[in-house]
């Protein structure tokens, strides 16, 4: 199962999940996927439950620039990207 690091407020908030891993999440609600543009590992962006009407669909827009951002930084610092990335604004 995949790591319980993310708190419980997680539910409502937009997440990456490293898409290995999305088969373990049971209730994640898929909005898009996004791929690494250096390493090609892709990512799942959604939310756990049912909360898909939580950003419009202009944020939601936003989101994979977010994560691009994110995983550049994570190989800029030479580190690896995590399992379960919270996008909350």
């Amino acid at each position: 199962m995949l790591e319980q690091t993310h708190a419980r407020n997680d539910f409502y908030n937009p997440v990456a999940i490293l898409d290995k891993d999305l088969l373990t999440e049971v209730s994640f609600n898929l909005r898009i996927f996004e791929i690494c543009t250096v390493c090609g590992a892709r990512f799942g962006i959604g939310y756990h439950g049912p909360c898909s009407g939580m950003l419009s669909e202009g944020e939601i827009g936003e989101l994979p620039q977010k994560l691009t951002e994110i995983l550049a930084k994570d190989h800029r610092q030479d580190r690896a990207h995590k399992r379960f990335i919270d996008l909350d604004f």
